[in-house]
């Protein structure tokens, strides 16, 4: 028990505490700064996404990521690194040590599922935010945090020495979360640290001393994101998908009664456009939808489709195509797109 009440104060200390040591990181030289490598089995920016960066703006309720924008939450101490499913997250991704050294802290037997705001308040009053997670100090005052892994996954022991790159546990939904990522904090002398800028969070947005990841890492910032979609013969229920209840079809039925694609993206802003378009074997639209985000959300669904009847559909693969574009503050234009495909029999 003993051991149990340290981890969670440990960790509430590294994630939501609000008394870090003022020991600027400026001390360091640039040639000094520790790098890590990505702690995820996923590939960034194309099955795992960054949608929430460490807060760098000390003003309560002024949440600013390193790129002054609102991609992350008042007080968020870490980035999230979030998968496209749960059927991923229950075929296993792995979590690795970003760096080598010492297991201080362990914790597991948190369940995973999507928490309700009710269940996420009693996390937080529990001092249970973290849910399954590991601490490794790396010396010389540099630590990290590994929280939110899947139940029954974490197999680093405290104690323990482990090398960078070494299995110690996988991403879960575990604790304070509603969708399955891997929440990672570094901590050096006291303070916290955002990996993409080797800043304190305390610093403020706009600036930069020197990434924290290794030199050739595709550690890009991720300003929106494409990381779902599929088909059905029926309106979505996305709460039943984000569950994990409702997986994607792999064949769609030529003799259902509608033909519907869906398509889900992470950090939409107010003022974006989103395009459906359902493309047919010759490459004509089949279906088409235009949309345009009034709200800015971490998450955002959509969703097109057409009856079937008097229009029947062929046996061979129909694909679709969602895209996003954004028009910057200095007017530029940020496009994301993905292709689906599926298979009609």
């Amino acid at each position: 028990m003993k051991n149990t009440l340290l981890f969670a104060l440990v960790l509430i200390v590294a994630l939501h505490g609000t008394f870090y040591s003022k020991v600027r990181a400026e001390s360091h030289e640039i040639s000094d700064a520790p790098k890590f490598i990505f702690p995820a089995g996923c590939t960034y920016g194309q099955d795992c996404w960054a949608v929430n960066y460490v807060d760098v703006n000390p003003v309560e309720g002024a949440a600013q990521d390193y790129k002054c924008n609102p991609k992350t939450y008042d007080a968020h101490k870490g980035v999230d690194f979030a998968l496209g499913s749960v059927a991923q997250m229950r075929a296993g991704v792995d979590v690795f040590a970003a760096s080598s050294g010492k297991v201080l802290r362990v914790r597991d037997g948190e369940s995973d599922h999507a928490k309700t705001q009710d269940e996420i308040e009693q996390l937080r009053a529990d001092k249970r935010e973290c849910g399954n997670g590991v601490l490794v100090d790396h010396g010389n005052g540099l630590q990290s945090v590994y929280c939110h892994l899947k139940k029954g996954s974490v197999i680093a022991k405290r104690g323990q020495s482990v090398k960078a790159g070494q299995k110690i546990g996988e991403i879960g939904e575990s604790g304070a979360t509603q969708f399955p990522h891997l929440h990672f904090t570094v901590i050096w002398e006291g303070g916290v640290i955002d990996p993409y800028t080797g800043m304190l969070n305390t610093d403020g947005c706009g600036q930069s001393k020197e990434s924290m990841w290794h030199i050739g890492l595709p550690m890009d910032y991720q300003p929106v994101a494409i990381f779902n979609g599929g088909f059905r013969a029926q309106p979505p229920d996305f709460a039943s998908i984000e569950r994990g209840d409702d997986p994607n079809l792999t064949v769609f039925s030529r003799n259902s009664s509608a033909f519907i694609f869906w398509v889900g993206f992470y950090n939409v802003e107010a003022g974006d456009l989103v395009r459906i378009e359902v493309l047919d074997p010759d490459g004509q639209t089949f279906i088409t939808r235009d949309n345009s985000v009034d709200t800015t959300r971490v998450r955002q669904y959509f969703y097109t489709g057409r009856k079937l009847g008097r229009v029947q559909l062929k046996n061979v693969t129909y694909k679709a195509l969602a895209t996003i574009t954004r028009t910057g503050a200095a007017g530029e234009k940020i496009t994301r797109e993905k292709v689906f495909s599926i298979k009609v029999q």
